[in-house]
């Protein structure tokens, strides 16, 4: 048997790991903090409906939905704009960036496997 891809390795840690937590509500919220990590290492700021327009993953009150709860969960913070007194810019938390490190733990342990 020929030894199992990386990547295969890691998306089947990632589908245990979800299946372990069975948390629905955290579904897709990997993905917007992913995307807000790159745009902040990028020095944008990250507004809701760039989340709607960027990620596809669903319409405007699902991503909404995710970004309420990443707040409740302590995972993004939500500003009030300076510029623009109907638009919300969100940013990262220090435990957001302590859950991406963790997923990077998870893949690296998978690229050693």
């Amino acid at each position: 048997m020929s030894k199992v891809p990386a990547y295969a390795r890691f998306i089947h840690s990632m589908t245990a790991l979800k299946k372990e937590l069975a948390d629905p509500d955290f579904e897709g919220c990997d993905e917007i903090l992913s995307y807000m990590a790159v745009r902040e290492s990028e020095g944008k700021a990250v507004k809701i409906t760039e989340l709607v327009q960027s990620l596809q993953f669903g319409t405007g009150p699902t991503v909404h939905r995710k970004v309420t709860t990443l707040a409740e969960r302590g995972l993004i913070g939500i500003t009030q704009s300076k510029t623009d007194a109907r638009a919300k810019n969100l940013s990262l938390t220090a435990a957001a960036m302590n859950h991406l490190k963790e997923r990077t733990r998870l893949l690296k342990q998978s690229l050693e496997g």
